[in-house]
């Protein structure tokens, strides 16, 4: 399954992508995200861990984030509720606007997962783009 999301905001593109790179404040500001960690990080790689808890749903991704400053972030599932789990965030600055988008490809471990993970993470997509948006207008 794939999922797209998109967004433009109103600020330049180095302080959107801080705002995303910048995944251990999420349980800031993210509704559901109950915690969110760096496991470890080098200089073009982080190690990321998301937990949600989406109305007794309770789900936790770690990713792999090869990270192009500034332009790109590509997450590879690590651990999680999937067979696999792909992403990618992109970042287009034009006249001191950023469009964002957030592309996500997964397969669900089963029926059972798909039904509720599956239906969670599209809500999960949705509040994180508005999030970012919220965040990065501050």
């Amino acid at each position: 399954m794939e999922i797209k999301k998109e967004a433009i905001i109103l600020k330049d593109k180095k302080k959107v992508f801080n705002v995303v790179n910048r995944v251990d404040l999420y349980k800031n500001f993210v509704p559901y995200c109950s915690d969110s960690k760096i496991l470890s990080e080098e200089k073009n790689q982080m190690e990321a861990r998301l937990d949600f808890n989406l109305k007794g749903i309770k789900t936790t991704f770690t990713t792999m984030n090869k990270i192009i400053e500034y332009e790109s972030i590509e997450m590879k599932l690590i651990d999680g509720p999937f067979k696999y789990l792909d992403g990618r965030w992109e970042f287009e600055e034009i006249s001191g606007k950023t469009i964002i988008k957030l592309i996500i490809n997964y397969e669900a471990k089963n029926k059972i997962i798909e039904y509720t993970v599956g239906k969670s993470l599209e809500k999960i997509t949705n509040y994180l783009v508005k999030s970012f948006v919220s965040e990065s207008n501050k």
